[in-house]
């Protein structure tokens, strides 16, 4: 397995936060983050992992504390390939 591989965005956690501070719509989240909402969508349709600047908007944007932050962003990929 590839490295980068390993890691998976934990998506329904990241969905309950959004509901958390009402940012449920992508687009919202993507005028509170400044995020383009495509690149929202495909990461939260796991289709790409966000980038370090991304990552780093929504915790700012969902106020997700850095120790919760890594079980969110990457949480073990236990799929076997």
């Amino acid at each position: 397995m590839i490295q980068s591989q390993r890691y998976k965005v934990d998506i329904v956690e990241l969905k309950k936060i959004m509901a958390e501070k009402k940012l449920e719509k992508i687009i919202d989240l993507s005028s509170a983050s400044t995020v383009d909402r495509n690149i929202l969508s495909k990461v939260l349709n796991g289709d790409v992992k966000p980038s370090t600047t991304v990552i780093e908007k929504l915790m700012a944007t969902l106020q997700i504390p850095p120790e919760r932050t890594g079980s969110i962003f990457f949480s073990t990929y236990l799929r076997k390939t």
